[in-house]
C-alpha cells in the first residue's frame, strides 16, 4: 500500500515537468533535474545500490545505453560507473594522483607503488614494459627480474658507463705464497660468479667478459747467485664454487725478486710486479652457474726460501649478449 501511495504522489509531477521533486517544504522541483531531493535531514543521506567487485562485474548485458551507471563497491571501498564500454573508479578530493602534474607532495607519504607484497608494472600500449617486483628488483623486458637491474633486450649507453669495482680502491696485502715452484695457489677475495639465464641458447647468444689484476711482491724472497723470483696469474673457471676441477682460461707472467753476482758478493733485489687478465669466454650454458677465481703459481729459478706477497687484486665481471 505505501509503494502504490508513493507512486500515485509521483505521477503529477511526472506529467507536469517530466521530474520528480522529493522534499517536505512544498518546493517544486527544479526543471533540469529528473530527480530533486530537497529534504531537511541533518543526519540521512542517499544510499545507492551497494555491490562486492564480483557482482558488479557480473551483471549482465551492460553496453553504451547504460553509460553512467553508478554502484558501490564493498570490496574495493569506492564508487564505481559503467562508460558504456567499461567500468570505472571514481575518485575524490586530493587522493588522486593528477595526470597533468602534482604539487605540495611529501616523498615520506606520496608516490607511485603498490602498498602490499605485489610488483609494480608499468604498461604501454596495453603491453607490460617494465616491472618492479615485491622484492625491488626491475625488470625490463623480463616480469621476473633476478636482479636489481635486469634487462632483457637491446641497451645503449652514451657517456661514461662507470663500475665501482673497477674504480674502487685496492686493499691492503691479503695472502702471503709460498716460493714452492709447481703449485696451484688460489688468491682469496678473488672469486666471482655469475649465472647464464638468457634462456637463448647459452653459447649462442651470451658470454662473459672477465677482468683481473693482481700485484705481486718478492720482498720476502730468498735465493742462491743468479736467482729470480718468477710466477704465472691464472685466471681459472669451475661450475661448483670448490673449483673441484677448475679450467685454466688464460695467463701472464710476471717476476718481482731477483739476486745477482755483485763484486765479491751478490745483490738482491725485491719488488712488485702487476699481472693484467682479460678473456671473453663464450663456451656458456643457459642456466649454469660458473665461478671465476685467480691463482698463483710460482715459477722461480734459484728460490729458496720465503713467499710472494699479494697486495692487490681484483676480479670483475660483465655478462654480455651476443
Amino acid at each position: 500500500m505505501r509503494k502504490l501511495l508513493f507512486s500515485l504522489l509521483l505521477i503529477p509531477a511526472i506529467v507536469q515537468a517530466q521530474s520528480v521533486a522529493i522534499n517536505d517544504n512544498g518546493a517544486v522541483s527544479n526543471t533540469h533535474a529528473i530527480l530533486d531531493v530537497d529534504v531537511t535531514a541533518n543526519n540521512k543521506g542517499i544510499l545507492i545500490p551497494r555491490l562486492s567487485s564480483a557482482q558488479r562485474i557480473a551483471i549482465p548485458g551492460l553496453g553504451m545505453p547504460d553509460e553512467g551507471l553508478q554502484v558501490y563497491d564493498e570490496t574495493t571501498n569506492s564508487f564505481w560507473y559503467w562508460d558504456g564500454t567499461q567500468w570505472v573508479e571514481m575518485s575524490y578530493g586530493n587522493n588522486e594522483w593528477k595526470l597533468l602534474g602534482n604539487a605540495g607532495t611529501n616523498p615520506a607519504i606520496n608516490f607511485i607503488g603498490t602498498t602490499d607484497n605485489n610488483a609494480l608494472v608499468v604498461r604501454t600500449n596495453n603491453v607490460e614494459a617494465m616491472r618492479v617486483s615485491a622484492t625491488g628488483n626491475v625488470g625490463i623486458g623480463t616480469n621476473a627480474p633476478n636482479y636489481k637491474l635486469h634487462l632483457v633486450g637491446n641497451a645503449r649507453f652514451e657517456g661514461d658507463f662507470v663500475n665501482q669495482e673497477i674504480t674502487g680502491a685496492h686493499g691492503s696485502a691479503v695472502q702471503n705464497v709460498p716460493f714452492t715452484n709447481g703449485v696451484f695457489n688460489p688468491i682469496a677475495g678473488s672469486v666471482a660468479s655469475v649465472t647464464i639465464s638468457d634462456g637463448n641458447g647459452g653459447v649462442n647468444n651470451s658470454g662473459v667478459l672477465i677482468t683481473g689484476f693482481a700485484r705481486i711482491f718478492g720482498g720476502t724472497l730468498n735465493g742462491g747467485n743468479s736467482s729470480m723470483g718468477g710466477y704465472f696469474l691464472l685466471l681459472e673457471r669451475d661450475v661448483t664454487p670448490a673449483f673441484a676441477a677448475p679450467t685454466i682460461l688464460t695467463y701472464t707472467s710476471g717476476d718481482c725478486y731477483i739476486k745477482t753476482p755483485n763484486g765479491l758478493g751478490s745483490a738482491a733485489i725485491g719488488y712488485g710486479g702487476g699481472g693484467h687478465i682479460s678473456y671473453f669466454d663464450g663456451a656458456l650454458t643457459t642456466g649454469t652457474t660458473y665461478y671465476y677465481r685467480l691463482s698463483l703459481y710460482p715459477n722461480g729459478v734459484g728460490i729458496t726460501s720465503g713467499t710472494y706477497d699479494v697486495y692487490q687484486r681484483d676480479l670483475v665481471i660483465v655478462q654480455i649478449k651476443r
